[in-house]
């Protein structure tokens, strides 16, 4: 086993040699999250001898999965060559189903997203024909990546839960999934790869801790507004989920009681007041009653409003537009500070499409923590807005698959 676990020390390896697919895991998650490092470097935070990793070095060297990336700027002596990990060497199918439609696309192991298709079938408004869409839009995935197919690890799904990951199954969820169950597997058999599949906000949690603002911290809360309103609580590096697996409803908790009824049947649902299809509906109205010219042209002309047009809006200075985002940086804050109350975290992370408002809301939301985080005197967790906007999911769903590459379960080294 590693020398102490991933809680108390992050980066500590073992030399005995019936580890070897750890250690290897255990070099190239550090590069991954905090290099490019030399061999030199990897020796002293691992602790694993200068052989064992001149060895494990020259191994994924040989497997394409590290790439030599230059010198050390080091003011004295010889300077080391610095190492990352080859981004190419694999590829990953990401698919993300939200309550419009679906994504699919080619990613690599950063994981960047080469190639994709979007589309509007939703599982919702005709299932079958929706699936059918997903398996021709697969194959053009799979078409694009011809002089690849070998290379392909395997298929990441994300969706906006609740998830049976294990069966790779959507649950029931009154305003997503017609039926009352879904095994994707079936419908994805055939290509015979790996499918690991996350609720859309843990598997947005888990990419900020590969790619993002959370890559060296062990204990988040992930707060992602979008289509619907969620988060991803990461415990000691990992993804805490429940007993159920259906954990970080965040969205579902009242924030007031005389509220309107949510679909979930409780009232006052932290959703129906902050979620982009919600605030939306805000803006509708205030096109009824006349309050907004901007807003009422941009309905008039496009047939409805989107978020982009309140964030245009409010560069333009539309006052209506201000005020409505205003509000929604009430509610991110409020949702914030219930997530930091409960979880003590070290870092807390707005994601989704909201994040694309940072700068209309973080002020509302810097003030709301100000005046209602329980231990505000000497509680400041690192409050972070994520950079991905709405393809967050999507690379999410990269995410999981590289994650259970990185841990050596997949047999690529």
């Amino acid at each position: 086993m590693l020398k102490g676990k991933f809680l108390s020390n992050l980066w500590v390896g073992d030399n005995l040699s019936d580890v070897k697919v750890k250690n290897r895991s255990l070099v190239l998650r550090l590069l991954k999250k905090k290099g490019p490092l030399s061999r030199i470097d990897l020796a002293r935070i691992t602790g694993l001898t200068q052989p064992t990793i001149t060895n494990i070095v020259n191994d994924l060297l040989s497997a394409n999965l590290l790439q030599e990336v230059g010198i050390s700027d080091t003011k004295a002596g010889r300077k080391p060559i610095l190492l990352s990990v080859n981004d190419q060497a694999f590829y990953i199918i990401a698919i993300n189903f939200s309550r419009r439609g679906f994504s699919i696309a080619l990613c690599d192991l950063g994981p960047n997203i080469l190639f994709r298709c979007d589309s509007s079938y939703s599982l919702l408004e005709n299932t079958d024909i929706a699936l059918l869409e997903l398996q021709k839009e697969f194959i053009h995935i799979l078409e694009y990546a011809t002089q690849s197919l070998r290379l392909i690890l395997g298929i990441g799904i994300s969706v906006p839960g609740p998830v049976d990951a294990e069966s790779c199954t959507i649950l029931a969820h009154p305003t997503f999934l017609k039926h009352r169950s879904l095994d994707l597997r079936f419908y994805l058999r055939e290509y015979d790869l790996p499918i690991f599949m996350m609720h859309d906000a843990d598997a947005a949690c888990l990419h900020e801790t590969w790619s993002g603002e959370a890559r060296e911290t062990q204990n988040m809360v992930y707060f992602m507004v979008g289509e619907g309103v969620g988060a991803g609580i990461l415990i000691d590096g990992k993804i805490y989920r429940g007993h159920h697996r259906q954990g970080g409803e965040i969205g579902h908790t009242s924030v007031n009681l005389f509220g309107p009824r949510c679909v979930c049947g409780n009232y006052g649902c932290l959703e129906s007041y902050c979620s982009i299809p919600n605030v939306l509906k805000k803006a509708q109205e205030v096109v009824w009653f006349g309050e907004s010219s901007y807003l009422r042209d941009i309905s008039s002309r496009q047939g409805g409003i989107e978020f982009h047009h309140l964030l245009e809006g409010a560069r333009m200075g539309d006052n209506t537009s201000l005020q409505i985002l205003n509000q929604l940086g009430q509610y991110v804050g409020v949702g914030m500070v219930n997530l930091i109350n409960l979880y003590d975290p070290e870092m807390a992370v707005i994601g989704g499409e909201v994040a694309l408002a940072q700068e209309f809301i973080a002020g509302t939301v810097n003030q709301v923590l100000e005046e209602r985080l329980l231990y505000r005197e000497y509680v400041n967790p690192q409050l972070r807005y994520s950079k991905w906007g709405r393809d967050v999911t999507l690379l999410g769903a990269a995410s999981i698959v590289l994650d259970h590459f990185i841990a050596g379960e997949l047999g690529k080294f």
